[in-house]
């Protein structure tokens, strides 16, 4: 707006100089011929004229002629003006005539000058018209802290022939001082982008898409844009997926959008790899996995191996399709699919050595180019499978590398063993248990101690009274010595063996019951005595018969 005000103001100064100097030759000399506006056909010897310049021409013309006639009606008027005032002088005319000489006069001052801005104002426009912002390039690419990027280029296209034909007629204008005019100030530039919308209420559930800004600045400004310049802006994409955008302008008024499908850039050949999971925790026998983002954005087709560096040799891997499940060691992109997503996933075998237990194991995945696999495995051989990270940083790319950590843990787990769970004894009769306490997982456990739980008025030991580590799939013999009430009933009686160990946590073992069936003391005297008994008479009744038959 500053640019037109000085145009404006500009073509006034012009407009009223000239318009007093022709007042001044008016005044001298009535006669005076009225210049001729330049024709269309004059302005067409130049240059083929568009249908649009054609008909500001014509605009042009007439407001020209409304100008010329407005100037003549002023020198009309004060060729009047002078004569009242002169009879007004001798007397000869009175002073409501001279007042009203004086109005028209003023009148036609006004409508001259009136005339004058239109004419203005119709440069002005079709100057206006004449002024072009356009988008050149719009790309996305990543940057080395790993946000995409989107690149907008902007020139000032400008029509200069529109221009001049916009400023036909205006003195001392050249192409410089044209060019000059055609600078745009304050383009304001956003960039929009089709996001989903969810609404908010009652209908909440209810999704639609709609635009909205999706860049990082909101909102650039650029100050000047000279003639034929270009500029260049930059802006952090807030939605990584799109892959179109709206280069929203606003200059002189104007507003003008722009729908441009995001070209792809990278600052190198390598595909960026991010991961979804940085470390994990595995217990042994588990399988575990890592999500991985691979990305590269490039024009050409290529591909990739994916390589792991620093993992024992003892944890199987592999890289998996989410969808096919299929097994891969390359991926391929191409400039329609610049994004995939694997799974990386990991084996911890059931048996692994005590030292990569519990501890961080750290790791690399690398993507590269087939050719470079030979240095990497050259360079795995060198350090034994124990790349130092510095020597990782170095290998071909940035970005195309990222760090993970796997946390081996066993498993503790607890089992109480007994050959029998019921136990017969007698009044007054010792009292054994024996079982076994079986760590049946993999992680060794630590003061392994077994409980009783024993009816009212019982006691008991145990021997021994704990362990201090049991090994994953190891057992140990345990014995309850168990001393009832010496006025112990007959009867059924229920003793409960419990058993707990230490390892990353706390492990409980389930308990077990053991029922003890205590049966009364036997007589042994009479027992004696009536065997006794039975076996003389046997015996008498064998002598007999023995007798009785020899007769």
């Amino acid at each position: 707006m500053k640019c037109l005000s000085k145009i404006l103001f500009l073509l006034l100064v012009i407009a009223v100089s000239a318009s007093g100097q022709d007042e001044a030759a008016v005044g001298e000399d009535e006669g005076t011929e009225i210049p001729q506006t330049p024709t269309v056909e004059e302005a067409e010897a130049e240059r083929s004229l568009t249908r649009d310049e054609e008909l500001y021409l014509l605009k042009l013309q007439q407001a020209e002629l409304d100008v010329e006639q407005a100037k003549v009606e002023r020198a009309k008027a004060l060729v009047e003006l002078d004569k009242v005032r002169l009879l007004f002088e001798k007397q000869l005319e009175t002073i409501e005539k001279l007042n009203e000489a004086e109005q028209k006069h003023g009148q036609a001052v006004v409508k001259h000058e009136q005339a004058q801005i239109e004419l203005s104002i119709k440069r002005l426009e079709f100057l206006k018209g004449a002024t072009l912002v356009t988008v050149v390039d719009a790309k996305k690419y990543r940057n080395k802290e790993r946000d995409i990027m989107v690149s907008v280029t902007l020139r000032n296209d400008s029509d200069i022939n529109k221009a001049r034909v916009a400023m036909k007629g205006v003195e001392d204008l050249d192409d410089e001082r044209l060019e000059a005019l055609l600078k745009v100030d304050n383009v304001i530039v956003t960039l929009q982008g089709q996001v989903p919308l969810t609404g908010v209420g009652p209908n909440s559930r209810v999704s639609a898409s709609g635009r909205a800004i999706v860049g990082d600045p909101y909102q650039q400004i650029v100050p000047a844009l000279a003639y034929g310049e270009e500029v260049e802006l930059e802006y952090r994409l807030l939605r990584k997926d799109l892959e179109s955008v709206r280069v929203s302008l606003e200059f002189l008024g104007i507003r003008k959008d722009c729908d441009v499908f995001l070209k792809k850039e990278s600052k190198q050949d390598l595909p960026i790899v991010t991961s979804t999971q940085y470390s994990q925790v595995g217990h042994l026998g588990d399988k575990i996995w890592y999500g991985l983002n691979l990305e590269r954005l490039a024009k050409t087709d290529a591909s990739f191996a994916l390589v792991v560096l620093n993992l024992p040799p003892e944890i199987p891997f592999e890289f998996q399709d989410p969808g096919s499940k299929a097994i891969l060691m390359q991926v391929q992109f191409t400039e329609e699919r610049s994004e995939q997503s694997l799974r990386f996933q990991v084996s911890i075998p059931r048996k692994l050595k005590p030292e990569l237990v519990g501890r961080s194991i750290p790791f690399y995945i690398v993507v590269t180019h087939p050719a470079e696999l030979k240095n990497i495995h050259e360079i795995k051989k060198q350090f034994k499978n124990n790349v130092p990270p510095d020597e990782i940083a170095k290998l071909k790319g940035d970005g195309n590398k990222v760090p993970l950590i796997l946390i081996p843990r066993g498993v503790g787990e607890l089992e109480i063993i007994a050959p029998n769970l019921l136990m017969q004894v007698e009044q007054g009769q010792p009292i054994e248990l024996k079982f076994r306490i079986w760590n049946s997982g993999t992680l060794a456990l630590r003061q392994v101690t077994p409980e009783l739980g024993l009816p009212i008025e019982w006691e008991g030991d145990l021997i021994p009274k704990v362990v201090e580590i049991i090994e994953g799939g190891e057992k140990e013999l345990f014995k309850a010595v168990l001393r009832p009430p010496e006025d112990l009933s007959v009867g059924n009686y229920m003793v409960t063996i419990k058993a707990q160990g230490h390892g990353v946590d706390v492990v409980d073992a389930l308990d077990k019951d053991f029922t003890v069936q205590v049966a009364a003391k036997s007589n042994i005297t009479g027992t004696v005595v009536l065997v006794t008994v039975l076996v003389a008479l046997v015996v008498g009744i064998a002598i007999a018969s023995i007798k009785i038959s020899r007769r």
